[in-house]
């Protein structure tokens, strides 16, 4: 399976909120416990942040320091549409991209996430194409649930 993953959610957020907690406000929703470089390794990241511009790296920091680069931001429109290269504990040079878009709806904000390139994996694309199918429903799932937690701060 190595078509582009679609998922859409739905939180009740404008744009503009929605999109500043899927970037500023990542490391209050990730599952860093269950999804990330540091779990890998049985442990949790002290942090996960975005730098919120093009160019910019999606980072995560170990508990004992170590910066692990995920990705690299590609486009960055606020509150519109963000797009970045997706390699967590892989090298840049097998990255996938993950494009999310943000559109106002009568009851907040439809996120719209699409995650492809996978044929650069190679002999190794279907299955990790299969287990994105699973990890951006639960990693979504902990963005929508976060709405509440991140306004209120």
């Amino acid at each position: 399976m190595n078509d582009p993953i679609h998922k859409t959610v739905d939180v009740p957020l404008t744009p503009d909120d929605a999109f500043a907690l899927f970037t500023d406000g990542i490391n209050s929703w990730w599952p860093g416990a269950t999804y990330s470089v540091s779990a890998n390794k049985g442990s949790r990241p002290r942090d996960i942040r975005v730098e919120t511009h093009k160019g910019g790296r999606i980072i995560e920091t170990t508990k004992n320091g170590a910066e692990c680069i995920w990705g690299e931001i590609i486009a960055y429109d606020p509150g519109r549409f963000l797009s970045f290269t997706w390699h967590p504990g892989h090298p840049a040079t097998k990255a996938t991209v993950v494009t999310v878009s943000f559109k106002a709806t009568r009851t907040g904000t439809q996120c719209d996430l699409t995650h492809g390139g996978f044929d650069i994996l190679g002999p190794i694309a279907d299955a990790v194409s299969t287990s994105y199918l699973t990890a951006w429903h639960t990693v979504l799932g902990c963005f929508c649930s976060a709405k509440n937690a991140y306004i209120d701060a």
